[in-house]
């Protein structure tokens, strides 16, 4: 294999994690469940799986949402107020088109 077992990120699945997921979808024939590398791993092996699996990128990290960065919800009033500025702007425009 040409990936570095140390350099491996703790939230990418090893290949036994994919594996059983590949082989849950098989043997339960279900939609839902994984088969990414299904072509690879009947076709060519288990080894060229492997191996293919190591060649990808590590996914990237999902970024740190801070304090001021998450989304707050809106109070009811304000989330009408919104759409009352919205729809009345839509409706003036509609006249300005028509008249």
């Amino acid at each position: 294999m040409t990936g570095d077992p140390t350099q491996r990120s703790a939230s990418t699945p090893d290949h036994a994690e994919r594996y059983e997921a590949l082989r849950a979808h098989v043997a339960q024939r279900r939609a839902a469940a994984s088969r990414e590398g299904l072509a690879v791993l009947l076709r060519q092996g288990v080894a060229a799986w492997m191996e293919a699996w190591s060649r990808l990128p590590a996914p990237p990290v999902p970024p740190v949402q801070t304090e001021c960065q998450r989304l707050l919800p809106l109070p009811d009033d304000a989330s009408a107020e919104v759409v009352r500025v919205l729809a009345t702007m839509t409706l003036s425009h509609i006249q300005e088109v028509h008249a």
